[in-house]
């Protein structure tokens, strides 16, 4: 945690050596919930695999204890970060306050309910097989034109551990389109050989499965669970996604919160036939199901689905629905998808980031893979190096005064 570098006038950590994280001294248990503090605030976090004490430093995420360290190592990273994570705050201060708009209302909500943390998880794409053939994904079984993949178990764990080790990644996403070759054993035994060797919040996005498979993935460690509803417009729903119900989508993602899960869900914002009615009822849909994500993002019409020829929202109608999310969810995390940040590749993410968004996720699959998840075509940031992608991002986040790390809750 040493390397850094200067960039627009601030100490900036380098991509390399950010973690992105920052360490706690713990100052109470109670239970399995540690309170942890952060540069004089206390935040609190779930404790299920570690023994501590009092006095100990760790790394949370996502409101998890992952990982206990050294008072030197503490020591090393805090030094680093106290300077930044000051100049940070007061950006963010002077950007969040006077709102006069709809989008800098709900920027001014969202400092002032969970300041100026930003969530940054890698996501590693591992798989684009897929058994089902909804109309608007480019990964649909019926999409002949696609060259398929599957990362081995050993490909996995490897690029985990490069995600973890060398980028720095503190909370990674698996994703997959719903490939079978996959069964449970296979998963389990990817899940217990990356928390082996790795300590990082693990999260899944594998679509549906049954409920004795997510309760093994649970047991073997995973705690995030990334699976959106898409609409909460029934009829549209089934006509999106041949063969399927919306009560049953709501029905698992309900049970996988009861089981323990992290709930990362949401919608597409311009479906055709979605109405303005739908997506108000979308956020409120997201909010019912207790999540503790917000994901959502534009519908991107890929060429080779029956819904090539439709028309991707306007920008305005995604920024108005992060903030409207905001506005009603003060204390939500709002992810800021690829998919916004496609839509408008100059712009996008530096406007969700201010119009209610405090969430983000780099795609960290290995280069040779990483155009073949083609869920729609022209996705920001798949050609540059992963290192540059990282510093991208991060001076995108310190130019807005946020601190690229998951303080807890």
């Amino acid at each position: 945690m040493s390397s850094a570098t200067n960039i627009g006038g601030l100490h900036k950590l380098s991509a390399h050596s950010m973690c992105y994280s920052i360490p706690g001294k713990i100052l109470e248990i109670k239970d399995n919930i540690v309170t942890v503090d952060y540069f004089g605030e206390r935040k609190k976090a779930k404790n299920e695999f570690l023994d501590l004490s009092i006095g100990d430093y760790i790394y949370a995420q996502a409101g998890f204890v992952i990982q206990r360290i050294t008072a030197n190592e503490a020591s090393a990273s805090l030094e680093t970060w106290k300077e930044l994570f000051f100049k940070l705050r007061e950006i963010d201060l002077r950007l969040a306050k006077a709102p006069k708009n709809l989008y800098q209302i709900a920027n001014n909500i969202r400092q002032k309910h969970l300041g100026n943390s930003c969530c940054v998880h890698g996501i590693i794409e591992f798989s684009n097989y897929c058994r089902n053939d909804c109309l608007y994904c480019g990964l649909r079984k019926s999409n002949s034109s696609l060259s398929r993949y599957r990362m081995s178990p050993d490909e996995i764990i490897a690029a985990v551990e490069l995600s973890a080790k060398e980028l720095g990644f503190k909370a990674l996403v698996l994703q997959s389109g719903e490939d079978l070759y996959y069964d449970d054993d296979m998963l389990v035994g990817i899940i217990k050989g990356i928390l082996k060797k790795n300590a990082v919040f693990l999260s899944l996005s594998i679509g549906e499965k049954d409920i004795v498979t997510y309760k093994k993935l649970y047991e073997a460690g995973a705690r995030g669970l990334l699976l959106r509803f898409e609409t909460s417009n029934p009829s549209l729903y089934s006509k999106m996604r041949p063969g399927f119900f919306l009560e049953n989508r709501l029905e698992l993602i309900k049970q996988l919160r009861k089981m323990g899960f992290l709930i990362m869900t949401g919608f597409l914002i311009g479906l055709p036939q979605q109405s303005e009615q739908d997506i108000l009822k979308d956020i409120e849909q997201t909010h019912s199901l207790g999540a503790d994500m917000f994901s959502f993002g534009p519908f991107i019409p890929h060429p080779q689905t029956p819904l090539e020829n439709s028309v991707s929202p306007s920008l305005g109608l995604v920024l108005n629905t992060i903030a409207q999310a905001r506005i009603l969810n003060p204390e939500a995390k709002i992810l800021v998808t690829t998919s916004l940040e496609t839509l408008d590749k100059e712009n996008g993410a530096r406007l969700g980031l201010l119009s209610g968004g405090n969430s983000l996720m780099i795609n960290l699959t290995p280069e040779k893979y990483r155009k073949l998840y083609e869920i729609y075509p022209n996705r920001a940031g798949i050609d540059l190096d992963l290192k540059k992608r990282i510093n991208q991002v991060v001076e995108l986040l310190h130019s807005l005064g946020r601190a690229p790390t998951d303080l807890g809750i």
